[in-house]
């Protein structure tokens, strides 16, 4: 089974008071996050089926990079830097890579360029995340260790956690087949249900080598595939915003 770290909340959010509830932690063993990741923010979006989730990293004033299956429509997105989601500190509206080609029914690890950009109507203060240069990622050693950032669940039964910056160090492991060249293969932690669009970041840096897309297992005890931001497809939609 294939799914991707994006969240539905119905009751658990509440965004006309401006509180998203929580309890426990979000991602699966992670830690609190506790300010060591400032530019690492959650984004809510409402839509008919009730309020999406997902997380992003700040690279620009009004830049904010997030996964592509996580602009669920036209309307604007809320979105906060503070450790937990208590109502938005800027609004922006999404716009996905337009290489970006979701199989309605398939399996999500074939929607390559999963990546989109949140243009923020206001700026928000550093500091901000920085970009990896083209094929930045393949020059990392076997096993390179990342950071892993999201606001996502804790207990994808319940969904309790949702809402609270978490970090969790994993590694890169070999694997992923013909998606390699695209897709970075996570292993040590568990990305789940909100956590869609967070970043992976080369550990002990602010460089964002990729953002959380999808995973196997839907209880969030697998490896998890994110999408890497040097390929060149990706680089460039992405620089359009920072000219």
């Amino acid at each position: 089974m294939t799914k991707k770290r994006l969240l539905t909340l119905g009751a658990t959010i509440v965004v006309a008071a401006g509180a998203l509830a929580t309890s426990a932690f979000a991602l699966v063993g992670g830690q609190l996050d506790n300010g060591s990741h400032p530019y690492v923010g959650a984004m809510v979006q409402q839509t008919d089926q009730g309020t999406e989730l997902c997380s992003g990293v700040l690279v620009a004033p009004t830049v904010f990079v997030t996964a592509a299956h996580c602009i669920v429509g036209p309307g604007p997105i809320l979105v906060s830097m503070a450790d937990q989601f208590a109502g938005p500190q800027a609004i922006g509206f999404g716009t996905p890579d337009p290489a970006w080609t979701p199989r309605p029914g398939g399996l999500s690890h074939s929607d390559l360029n999963d990546v989109a950009v949140v243009t923020l109507t206001s700026p928000l203060p550093g500091p901000y995340a920085q970009l990896p240069a083209v094929g930045y990622d393949d020059s990392l050693a076997n096993n390179q260790r990342i950071e892993n950032v999201g606001y996502g669940v804790q207990n994808a039964t319940t969904q309790e956690g949702a809402g609270v910056r978490q970090v969790v160090t994993e590694k890169i492991i070999p694997g992923g087949g013909a998606t390699g060249a695209n897709f970075l293969k996570v292993s040590g932690g568990n990305t789940c249900f909100g956590d869609s669009g967070g970043p992976n970041l080369q550990a002990g840096t602010n460089i964002v080598l990729a953002v959380n897309s999808y995973g196997p297992s839907a209880s969030c005890n697998a490896v998890s595939y994110s999408q890497r931001l040097d390929t060149p497809q990706v680089h460039d939609f992405i620089a359009g915003f920072l000219n």
